[in-house]
């Protein structure tokens, strides 16, 4: 392993990632813009080998440096223009002594999850017949389209899936090690600091880091920490569309909502499909636009803006890259069920992944208990408090969103069988129910409980700066 590559691509995904943040003038708090940084400097890198093959250019060790050097310091552009020092005076340690045990149970299980990536080679069949054999190539051949389609791939179509992973697998090739593999390490580590910013904002630590842990230990999903494959880059970016969406909604930032967009279509970028749950996400927002007394104009403006970037990297992957550059014949209509009059295998997918997926023997082996967990207080919430913020709703939405458009995509797409595309796509309703946990009125209800009862214990009073934020969600929501 080549420790220097892997330490200055981690420096270069942080400042790609925190220039991105800058350039849409998304403020977050520290632990928030930290993670979220890494994990778009990832998606960002992704872009420069992708780049290089569209306009011809030789894929190797140089060219792909200097792509990440012209891209950090375009990047740098905007942080330098929007800095600021920050006010030490204010600064306090962030965490308490709640928070230790989670953190070192978390930092084991990724630790595995990272050891994982860096020791063995890639393992998930999809790759071996796909992006995996086409970056390994293409660092001899210096090309995406190089030797693997002078063979018979008429059993796979893998050959054909979009850039993201063959990029990244390119850049941690070349600089890190030959397995590549550890910018899923980078997404992970960024995602999980990004979960735990956002959990001790409405939650006491005790519970924001009892759901977190939850969640990190929903078995498929962790499996998919260290096995790379497009579902868990693509649920980390689908649950970024849909925070910002709800940032957007409570706040009418317009920054918030352009940077929902992107996340959205880098998503779809991740994988294709995700083009379908984006469109169905459209009427929550302009339900809130139609409550807010929007004009038409807005609306139509709002509409476009939503898609468009979902749309260009659409375009840009199937269209662009797939067709006219991959040298096997692809027509995504020829995919399509031909008996779309025939709804009866969509209700049967909903079904299968109720019964089969989710509530099931097999479903619990899977997931674990996290969706039983979301599915408890959620009936809490309904029974006892009544009322929903903002977040909740878009959360709960989202969820929706996922389970009924993952049926869809089945019916709409015979390949997507359950046991491999639907099970692995259900990777992106778990973000979605931890951002429900977050803002659910009965745990931010014990937090509150457990904070006042701390305070109460405690004679000396508590800087401002180290009070959880439970109480100014409060505030937030009358």
């Amino acid at each position: 392993m080549i420790t220097v590559g892997f330490v200055l691509l981690i420096l270069c995904h942080f400042i790609c990632g925190l220039g991105l943040l800058h350039l849409f003038g998304i403020r977050l708090s520290m632990g928030s813009m930290l993670g979220l940084s890494l994990i778009l400097g990832v998606a960002l890198a992704s872009f420069i080998p992708f780049a290089l093959e569209l306009f011809h250019l030789k894929i190797s060790a140089i060219s792909v440096l200097w792509g990440l050097i012209i891209l950090t310091v375009f990047c740098c552009i905007p942080i330098v223009i929007r800095f600021k020092l920050p006010d030490f005076k204010n600064l306090s340690w962030p965490l308490h002594l709640y928070d230790y045990p989670y953190l070192f149970i978390y930092g084991v299980l990724l630790s595995v999850s990272i050891w994982h990536c860096y020791y063995y080679p890639v393992l998930p069949r999809d790759m071996l017949s796909g992006p995996e054999v086409m970056a390994e190539y293409a660092l001899k051949e210096g090309t995406m389209i190089n030797s693997i389609f002078k063979i018979d791939l008429q059993t796979t179509n893998n050959q054909l899936k979009p850039p993201y992973i063959t990029s990244l697998q390119i850049i941690y090739k070349l600089f890190v090690n030959p397995f590549g593999q550890l910018w899923l390490s980078v997404t992970v580590v960024g995602f999980v600091i990004w979960l735990y910013s956002l959990l001790r904002k409405t939650l006491h630590p005790l519970i924001g880091g009892f759901v977190l842990l939850f969640f990190l230990v929903i078995p498929e999903m962790y499996a998919y920490t260290y096995m790379i494959l497009f579902d868990y880059s693509n649920a980390v970016f689908f649950f970024a569309g849909f925070y910002f969406l709800a940032r957007f909604i409570r706040s009418k930032n317009k920054n918030e909502f352009w940077f929902s967009s992107f996340a959205f279509g880098i998503a779809t970028y991740i994988r294709t499909e995700t083009l379908i749950l984006v469109v169905m996400t459209l009427p929550l927002l302009l339900f809130y636009l139609w409550r807010d007394k929007t004009s038409a104009k807005q609306w139509i403006i709002h509409a476009v803006g939503f898609s468009f970037f979902t749309v260009v990297f659409y375009f840009l992957v199937m269209n662009v890259f797939i067709k006219g550059y991959i040298p096997s014949s692809f027509d995504v209509a020829s995919q399509v069920n031909k008996h779309l009059t025939n709804l009866s295998p969509l209700f049967d997918r909903l079904y299968e992944m109720s019964s089969k997926l989710i509530f099931s023997d097999w479903g619990t082996g899977l997931y674990g208990y996290f969706i039983r967990l979301f599915i408890f207080v959620l009936a809490v919430d309904a029974i006892f408090f009544r009322s929903f913020s903002k977040e909740a709703v878009v959360a709960i939405y989202g969820v929706l969103i996922v389970y009924i458009g993952l049926g869809i995509i089945g019916w709409l797409l015979p390949l997507a069988d359950l046991s491999n595309t639907t099970k692995r796509g259900l990777f992106k309703i778990f973000p979605l129910m931890l951002f429900y946990l977050a803002n659910s009125a009965s745990l931010i209800k014990l937090s509150s409980l457990i904070n006042n009862w701390e305070y109460s214990k405690s004679s000396e009073p508590q800087a401002a700066s180290e009070i959880p934020a439970t109480r100014k969600v409060k505030s937030n929501k009358k």
